[in-house]
């Protein structure tokens, strides 16, 4: 496993972050080997054989665990919740296969134009990995997708989407090792989605 061991936190190659998928048989497939630096594409991933799914680079590791969705940010765990009333709906946490994966740059073109040939020069400026996930909850289908993006020049944060086939008058609950740290005001319409980007601290 590469994932949760603290020897692999750099990249080998010059982009800041390579994606890791960890499996349940000790192997494990990387955006680039760790030893040869051949490139892998993010197709070629087992999804039925994983474990864990995340970036690390710049020394860090920040992935999340297939089995429940819980983000695993360097030291510290992210766990996301749905509270209605006095009904809570467990987001992560539970035992779902959360290995619909989603990963995904951002980046830009800069173009050098002299005649009629020129340069261009393309730079990576936010890297980014997630999952989403469909799950019934107390007899309502709730639809979750939660993206870490990691911009090179500003701070870390969640893009959290979600929806509901009824409407819900809640909150979203953010907890950080098990500790609650955050609660948004997040009222559903029924069938449409809400996002929030919530900076991770």
């Amino acid at each position: 496993m590469i994932l949760g061991n603290t020897q692999y936190t750099h990249s080998l190659v010059s982009q800041a972050y390579v994606w890791v998928a960890d499996y349940y048989d000790g192997t494990y497939l990387s955006e680039f080997d760790l030893q040869t630096k051949e490139w892998h594409s993010f197709y070629e991933i087992n999804k039925d054989k994983l474990v864990s799914f995340g970036l690390l680079g710049q020394g860090s590791q920040v992935y999340y665990n297939v089995a429940n969705g819980v983000f695993h940010i360097n030291a510290d765990r992210y766990s996301v919740s749905y509270v209605c009333e006095d009904q809570e709906y467990p987001l992560t946490g539970r035992t779902f296969l959360y290995n619909d994966i989603i990963q995904f740059k951002n980046g830009s073109s800069e173009a050098n134009m002299s005649g009629y040939s020129g340069t261009f020069r393309n730079t990576i400026e936010c890297f980014n990995f997630g999952y989403k996930k469909s799950m019934s909850l107390n007899d309502v289908q709730i639809n979750f997708q939660c993206v870490c993006s990691l911009p090179l020049k500003e701070n870390v944060y969640f893009q959290m989407k979600i929806s509901s086939n009824q409407d819900l008058p809640g909150r979203l609950v953010i907890r950080k090792n098990g500790f609650v740290i955050d609660q948004i005001e997040a009222p559903l319409k029924a069938n449409h989605a809400g996002i929030i980007n919530w900076d991770i601290r």
